[in-house]
């Protein structure tokens, strides 16, 4: 996930939100480097994975963010309509049901073996417009754009903490969103709970 934000409007970013202070530039008038763009603040080059703790402060900081509410509040929707019209079609969940997308788009079930043959019996004959599979879907697509925008916070605050100058900044910057995890969205059903996960998410429960 690489992120197009250019330089300029990354160190504007950075100098407003108190992330890099204005004496961290290691350019000269005319744009010459007088130093490593590699630098950091005792950590390797080799450094190039957002950590835990980043990702999770970034998470901490959006979770009152108009998209975070958004999903949010969709997955407790969806999580309560989808709750209905199984029990409505007599569908009687064991445990814990986990839906996913793959990579063609289509929706993955795991769970018991019992319960994943009543879902996938259900969806088949699920007439709704949207069908419950497609809103899943949608829901990941939502959640996996989030995602990217949490990582990359993480990845903007972790450059700007270890490295020393801006240029080194803006490249580890770059290495982070490059080597960000693959990104993968669960949605989890239960008989009376839910919960939608993402990297960088502050699992969100129903």
């Amino acid at each position: 996930m690489v992120s197009n934000v250019s330089n300029s409007s990354l160190l504007n970013y950075l100098m407003a939100t108190g992330l890099l202070g204005s004496g961290s530039s290691n350019s000269t008038s005319n744009g010459t480097k007088t130093d490593s763009t590699n630098s950091s603040s005792g950590s390797s080059s080799a450094e190039t994975t957002i950590s835990q703790a980043a990702l999770q402060r970034a998470a901490a900081m959006s979770k009152t963010s108009t998209g975070v509410r958004n999903l949010e509040a969709a997955q407790k929707t969806l999580a309560t309509e989808l709750r209905a019209a199984m029990t409505k079609a007599n569908v009687k969940l064991t445990g814990e049901v986990q839906f996913s997308v793959n990579s063609k788009g289509e929706v993955e079930i795991k769970g018991t073996d019992a319960d994943k043959a009543a879902v996938k019996a259900f969806f088949k004959a699920d007439t709704s417009d949207p069908s419950f599979a497609s809103r899943i879907a949608t829901q990941a697509q939502d959640a996996l754009k989030l995602s990217t925008t949490i990582q990359q916070s993480a990845a903007i605050s972790q450059a700007a903490t270890l490295a020393k100058t801006s240029s080194g900044v803006i490249s580890l910057y770059k290495s982070l969103v490059q080597q960000t995890a693959a990104t993968s969205v669960v949605f989890s059903l239960a008989e009376k709970t839910s919960a939608l996960t993402y990297p960088g998410s502050l699992i969100t429960k129903a």
